[in-house]
């Protein structure tokens, strides 16, 4: 399988597991400190979610496979983090689940987890052989979350 597919193949799972956490049914929790908790993964993954992708701007693909006219950013949130749209997606898939306290949500979230670990590392290998700087990038800042200095 070449990468373009393999990265496609990536992308429905990607969007399937999204799919699953947002729109599955489950029992109402009507205990509003549960749908606060929620609130505050919810609102900052979509807020980082956001400005990720208008950072990224014409570089931007849901595939892992590097744009060719794309170019590498380490600017924004990329300047601290090298993966913030799969940060945003993950707080706020993990705000759904903890808004509704379905366990089998909880199971797909760490599906989605797993898988963009899978889909980060693949993305990186293919942007370090794009770019030369991003070996040195990825020392500075984290995958998903900042690096502790």
């Amino acid at each position: 399988m070449n990468d373009k597919t393999k990265g496609n193949v990536l992308v429905v799972l990607q969007f399937a597991l999204i799919a699953a956490i947002l729109l599955m049914a489950s029992d109402e929790v009507n205990v509003p400190w549960i749908y606060v908790g929620g609130v505050l993964f919810i609102a900052p993954g979509i807020i980082i979610l956001f400005f990720s992708i208008k950072q990224l701007g014409g570089s931007l693909t849901a595939n892992p496979v590097p744009r060719e006219s794309g170019r590498l950013i380490e600017t924004g949130l990329y300047k601290y983090v090298r993966h913030p749209i799969y940060t945003g997606l993950l707080l706020a898939t993990l705000g759904s689940c903890v808004q509704s306290m379905a366990v089998v949500k909880f199971f797909f979230w760490f599906l989605l987890l797993a898988l963009l670990i899978y889909k980060a590392r693949f993305e990186e290998k293919l942007l370090a052989a794009k770019y030369s700087t991003y070996t040195d990038y990825m020392k500075r800042t984290g995958r998903f979350v900042p690096r502790l200095k």
